[in-house]
């Protein structure tokens, strides 16, 4: 999400890009279009795109229908908020609200993290999933982190195999923080941390906080790529390939080309090439030719 960075006209409010939404090189990288690394690539871009949607409508109470979702042609997707409440904000403002979407800062006892002794007995206490904010969204974070396997959540031998044993749906009942054998507050005080940065939107702090930076409007050509900035309905966020959608040229083109790997633009499947003169679709010449891996050949 990059919060904020620009104003393109008064009523844009905000420009949030995802920092790690965004296209891998498409030439010179092991991510290679069409490569299965670069499938999951995509997919995680994707996903901090809908962390930041989620965080902007649920928390910040934004209309989805003043929402709209941009591939910018290369560096991944811009959400522009259409709102005059936010228009004026200044870069300390928007800093505040980066912040928040990454979550730094955040202090687990004042998400309701806690500790309490009664009669020599000590309890922790905690969120429940279903909670506004950031406190629902811990509680969700540690589902998501035991579902994907406690192994790799370095908690030491012993919380390991008490995870392990312990249904993680007692997280949709209350209590459940005291329900863990061994757990007590500085492990559930790791985890949600570990929660955190899960659900948390990792965003172009630079782009978002900085007013004075153009964004790039929608349909124009960019000159990194020559792929096309487009808007994307976010029902089809998941569906949505820029190696097919934001292509325009058409025919072919002959180029010199320098060096590149295999890449896929479109349906079609090239190279890899070296030091060779190739006759190729005009989208994937014009990608090298952006990406000074080709010149143009007589």
């Amino acid at each position: 999400m990059t919060i904020g960075s620009v104003r393109v006209a008064e009523m844009w409010a905000v420009a949030l890009r995802p920092r790690y939404a965004r296209l891998a090189r498409m030439i010179g990288s092991r991510n290679r279009p069409g490569s299965a690394r670069n499938a999951s690539k995509k997919q995680e871009e994707k996903e901090e795109t809908e962390k930041l949607l989620d965080i902007v409508i649920s928390d910040f109470g934004v209309d989805p229908s003043n929402l709209r979702i941009f591939f910018s042609g290369h560096r991944g997707y811009h959400v522009h908020v259409n709102s005059k409440d936010l228009s004026g904000l200044d870069e300390e403002e928007r800093k505040e609200i980066v912040d928040y979407v990454l979550g730094l800062g955040l202090e687990t006892k004042l998400q309701g993290l806690n500790q309490t002794s009664s009669g020599g007995v000590t309890t922790v206490e905690g969120p429940l999933m279903g909670e506004p904010g950031w406190r629902g969204r811990i509680v969700t974070g540690i589902y998501d982190l035991l579902s994907e396997g406690v192994e790799n959540l370095q908690l030491g031998s012993a919380h390991t195999q008490a995870f392990k044993e312990w249904n993680r749906e007692a997280l949709f009942t209350k209590p459940f923080w005291n329900s863990v054998r061994g757990a007590g507050l500085g492990t559930w005080q790791a985890l949600a941390l570990k929660a955190v940065q899960k659900k948390s939107s990792r965003i172009d702090t630079v782009v978002t906080t900085d007013i004075h930076r153009l964004i790039r409007l929608p349909g124009t050509l960019n000159g990194h790529t020559g792929l096309l900035a487009v808007e994307v309905q976010s029902e089809r966020l998941d569906d949505f390939d820029p190696f097919t959608e934001s292509t325009v040229f058409a025919g072919s083109m002959k180029v010199h080309v320098k060096e590149a790997p295999s890449f896929r633009l479109g349906t079609v499947h090239l190279g890899p090439f070296h030091d060779e003169s190739v006759t190729l679709p005009a989208a994937a010449a014009m990608l090298l030719l952006c990406k000074r891996r080709a010149e143009p050949a007589t």
